[in-house]
C-alpha cells in the first residue's frame, strides 16, 4: 500500500519487524545467560540463534542482488546481527572444533565479507531514500559518509580476518579437544572471564539501543506491527528459548554452581 506521503520511508518489516528485533533480543539474554550458567548446551544455543540470524542476512542478500534494499537497512541488519559473546571461559572463540562453532564462524565470515563491499562500494549504489532525506546509521545523527563508514570499513575487514584465521585455526583446535577429552579426569568448575562478560553485555546493550536510535532517527514506518504471522513466529521462538534457559537456570541448580571468576587469565577464585 502507497504511503499518502510521498517522504514517508517505510521500513522493511521482513528484516527488523518488532517481532524481530524482540526475537534476536531475547536470543541475546538467552546466549549471555547461557554462557554464564549453562555452558554444556552453548552449541544448541547456538545453533538456534543462527538459524533465525541466518534466516535475515539470507532476506538482506536477496533485497541487495534485487536492488530494494537501502543503506540504512544493511545498517540495522549489522546492528541486530552483532548480540552476546557465544562463549565466556576466555580459551578462544566458544565452540572452535564443533560444528556449531564452525557454522558461526562461517556466518560470520560471510557476514563480514558482505560488511567489507557494503562499507567500500556497495552503500553508494543502494536505493537512496525520497526526497533527499540524509540516513543515519548511528548516534549523535552520523551520517552513512562520516567517521562511523570508517569504522564500518575497519571492523569488517578486521572481521573477516579474524572470522577466516579462526577457520584455518578450527582443525587444529579440533584435534587438541579430542586429545584433552581422552585424559580428561573429573569434570573441572565452569571459567567465566569477567572482561569477556563485561564485553558481551556491552555488546547486547550497543546492539539494542543502536537498532532502535536508526529506526527512531529515519522515522522508519510498519516495523512496530506484531500481529503478523512472521513477527510472531520470531517473537515467541526467541521469548520461549530466554524462558527455557531461566527455568533450567533456576529449577536445576545452576544458578549456585561453583565457577571459576578470571581477570585477563588469572583466576580470581
Amino acid at each position: 500500500m502507497e504511503s499518502p506521503n510521498p517522504c514517508e520511508m517505510q521500513g522493511d518489516a521482513d528484516m527488523y519487524g518488532i517481532g524481530i528485533r524482540l526475537g534476536l533480543y531475547a536470543q541475546s539474554f538467552t546466549t549471555l545467560l547461557v554462557t554464564l550458567f549453562i555452558r554444556e548446551e552453548e552449541g544448541q544455543n547456538r545453533i538456534l540463534s543462527l538459524l533465525l540470524q541466518l534466516a535475515i542476512f539470507a532476506g538482506t542478500l536477496l533485497n541487495t542482488r534485487t536492488g530494494t534494499v537501502r543503506a540504512f537497512d544493511v545498517v540495522i541488519v549489522f546492528w541486530l546481527l552483532a548480540g552476546a559473546l557465544s562463549s565466556l571461559t576466555g580459551d578462544g572463540l566458544g565452540g572452535v572444533g564443533s560444528f556449531s562453532g564452525t557454522c558461526r564462524l562461517l556466518f560470520y565470515a560471510a557476514l563480514s565479507a558482505y560488511g567489507c563491499w557494503f562499507w567500500f562500494a556497495g552503500a553508494d549504489g543502494m536505493v537512496a531514500p525520497p526526497c533527499g532525506i540524509t540516513e543515519v546509521v548511528f548516534f549523535g545523527g552520523s551520517t552513512l559518509n562520516g567517521w562511523f563508514r570508517t569504522f564500518g570499513k575497519v571492523v569488517a575487514v578486521l572481521g573477516l580476518a579474524v572470522a577466516t584465521g579462526m577457520l584455518f585455526w578450527t582443525g587444529t583446535v579440533y584435534v587438541k579437544k579430542r586429545s584433552e577429552r581422552n585424559r580428561q579426569g573429573r569434570p573441572r568448575r565452569a571459567k567465566t572471564e569477567i572482561l569477556l562478560m563485561l564485553l558481551s553485555i556491552v555488546m547486547i546493550v550497543l546492539s539494542i539501543t543502536s537498532t532502535e536510535y536508526v529506526i527512531r532517527a529515519n522515522h522508519l514506518t510498519q516495523v512496530d506491527e506484531i500481529f503478523k504471522v512472521g513477527q510472531v513466529l520470531a517473537f515467541l521462538v526467541g521469548l520461549f528459548q530466554l524462558l527455557n534457559t531461566l527455568v533450567t537456570i533456576f529449577f536445576k541448580g545452576h544458578l549456585w554452581t561453583p565457577r571459576c571468576w578470571l581477570l585477563l587469565g588469572r583466576h580470581l577464585t
